[in-house]
């Protein structure tokens, strides 16, 4: 009974910490940043960066310029989203763990 007792308390903790990652700003999933160098007679050799996405996001496009104070900004919302999703993936697999026990507890 302890380890189901520690099994919901890591439920609840895990909860707490995504809810803390949702709160922290902006979240983006499935997106990444793209960066270009111009080609051919471009002035300057300065990168450009876009957001990208796999569903349209961005007033229906799937890519945004970004300006390069914006950059990390973005990046830290990549990342949060990454761990948000990494974090719903353990809740799950410990819901179902939860559910599975407590069904065998009201079987006996």
């Amino acid at each position: 009974m302890n380890t189901f007792v520690a099994m919901l308390e890591n439920l609840e903790t895990l909860k707490t910490e995504k809810q803390q990652l949702e709160d922290q700003g902006m979240v983006l999933f499935d997106c990444w940043i793209a960066e270009s160098k111009p080609g051919g007679t471009a002035r300057t050799k300065k990168a450009h960066y876009q957001l990208r996405s796999r569903q349209p996001l961005f007033a229906g496009k799937k890519s945004k310029y970004l300006k390069v104070d914006e950059v990390g900004e973005y990046q830290a919302a990549i990342a949060r989203g990454k761990a948000i999703r990494q974090l719903e993936k353990q809740i799950a697999a410990l819901q179902r763990r939860v559910e599975r026990i407590e069904a065998i507890a009201l079987e006996a």
